[in-house]
């Protein structure tokens, strides 16, 4: 038999006072005879009262039965009410988000998924900070973050892993034809590269074959630190980049780009939402995470 509590011991003491007996009660409640006792049994013992006065004809209400009796109309209705505004509140489907997503993501990926579910839910409202730096998502009052790293460090926030991408070294097929295909890394030295930097980074690219890792030092023909940039100067002819899926995949798919270097395995980028661990999620948020996790996956 499952647990009793403590609110089910008074929705029963409520039926049983109201119904006149323990049948009565069980019938109302949808439960057995014996449950109801149990629950009567189990309150009386948290009580430490007798509720009830029984015989095999009779049961009459105690004094202190009938103070708990009208003690438990009145938690009853509170919780009620208590559960009836948690509800209303929460399947609200209106209101503000205010999220943070990285900027070459959010530019190629998020921006069509975000207007899918704008559509979809046209009462929520959604204030977007596209940015590739660390944010703070207590201190910038965020309902969510969604972060792109190859390693997410140890966070006290609730984290979820929504996508693992890779990166994709690529270039057009004009200047592969006039400069000639890098077959190892190595060769990449000899190239035009399109290099993500940011300020104290080195210029250094990542390759794996049978479980060892190949460093490769660049010295950069462009770079940016919005890997988004290179996507015209690929197709452009301009040379080589090492670069997340999500900005040329479709290019690839079309044959506007060629993938090089495939013998090889690169990074990966994971994709995490992260919230505060202490907010009570509102419906608005939940609904944007299924929405996004089935979207992307």
């Amino acid at each position: 038999m499952p647990k009793i509590n403590q609110l089910e011991s008074l929705k029963v003491l409520k039926a049983v006072v109201e119904g006149g007996s323990f049948t009565a009660a069980a019938k109302r409640l949808s439960l057995t005879v014996a449950r109801i006792s149990k629950s009567i049994e189990h309150l009386e013992l948290e009580l430490n009262t007798k509720l009830f006065i029984r015989s095999t004809r009779h049961m009459q209400l105690t004094d202190s039965g009938e103070r708990s009796y009208r003690h438990a109309i009145k938690l009853i209705d509170q919780w009620r009410e208590l559960s009836d505004e948690l509800t209303e509140t929460q399947s609200k489907l209106r209101g503000k988000l205010k999220i943070s997503v990285p900027m070459s993501w959010g530019l190629c990926v998020f921006s069509a998924v975000l207007a899918k579910f704008m559509a979809k839910y046209s009462q929520i409202s959604v204030d977007v900070h596209m940015s590739d730096q660390h944010v703070n998502v207590i201190e910038g009052e965020y309902d969510l973050v969604l972060r792109l790293t190859n390693k997410l460090e140890d966070s006290s926030l609730l984290c979820k892993r929504l996508k693992t991408y890779k990166f994709i070294a690529c270039a057009s097929s004009e200047y592969l034809a006039k400069h000639s295909k890098p077959l190892v890394p190595d060769d990449l030295k000899s190239h035009s590269c399109l290099v993500y930097s940011q300020p104290g980074s080195r210029h250094k690219w990542l390759f794996s074959k049978a479980k060892k890792e190949i460093s490769v030092y660049i010295d950069p023909h462009l770079q940016s630190n919005n890997s988004t940039l290179f996507r015209e100067a690929l197709l452009a002819h301009q040379g080589i980049a090492l670069i997340p899926e999500f900005i040329v995949s479709s290019d690839i798919t079309s044959g506007k780009l060629l993938p090089v270097l495939t013998d090889y395995s690169t990074q990966e980028l994971n994709l995490y939402s992260l919230r505060p661990v202490d907010h009570m999620i509102p419906m608005r948020l939940k609904m944007l995470n299924e929405f996004l996790y089935d979207e992307l996956s």
